[in-house]
């Protein structure tokens, strides 16, 4: 039996709430159970290395992150149509009159040249597809028949930002992986929104990896 911290009531030794003026009772340390410290103190000590489960356990593996080439790193291939195109139709009108072979053809050559150009991008974004977890790093590719290639973080040795001018004023570029992966010692993110984010997880994830000391023979 205990007294309410409020009323001064005595009260049964596990209750929560006192039954005559209501007030929550709250334990210290001392008067807790062995079972509450014991949940406590497992919970405080479990924390961490639960954490780190994602890095070597395969059953506990997240995903960090999944996109593709951005559509807006092809800005510098469409400015260059309009200004193409501008130019073959300026000159087109200047020395043709309106509905001539010339303009026709023109016409025909900025409107083939659109839909070229965009099949080229839509294929080029949507046959690659990234995927990052935190153990792998995962490159699908193709749209109809699909290739998937992966590469264990803990075989990444660097990575490396690219941006073109274009690509600094739209926020895209290459994330350029390099490893010790036989099959691709170079894994290349292209055209990716944001490069700078991508590679800064990567190598916070390469980190955690590589933090569990995680043995890996490559041959023997």
């Amino acid at each position: 039996m205990m007294n309410c911290q409020k009323c001064d009531t005595t009260i049964e030794d596990d209750s929560r709430f006192c039954r005559h003026c209501g007030k929550e009772i709250h334990q210290s340390a001392d008067e807790a159970t062995p079972l509450e410290m014991f949940k406590a103190a497992a919970s405080i000590k479990d924390a961490p290395e639960k954490a780190k489960d994602v890095y070597s356990n395969p059953k506990c593996e997240k995903q960090v992150w999944e996109g593709r080439p951005a559509w807006r790193s092809y800005y510098g291939a469409w400015a260059l149509w309009a200004l193409l195109s501008a130019a073959v139709l300026g000159a087109a009108y200047k020395w043709k009159s309106s509905g001539s072979l010339a303009v026709n053809l023109a016409w025909l050559f900025t409107l083939g040249s659109c839909v070229a150009l965009f099949v080229r991008e839509a294929l080029f974004v949507l046959g690659l597809r990234y995927r990052l977890t935190t153990q792998r790093l995962f490159v699908h590719r193709g749209i109809i028949t699909r290739v998937t290639d992966q590469m264990e973080l803990m075989r990444v040795d660097d990575v490396r930002l690219r941006q073109g001018v274009v690509d600094r004023l739209v926020n895209t570029g290459d994330v350029e992986i390099m490893g010790t992966d036989e099959t691709d010692e170079t894994v290349m993110l292209r055209s990716v929104s944001a490069p700078a984010e991508i590679a800064e997880a990567l190598r916070l994830h390469v980190r955690g990896v590589r933090d569990k000391r995680t043995l890996m023979v490559e041959q023997i």
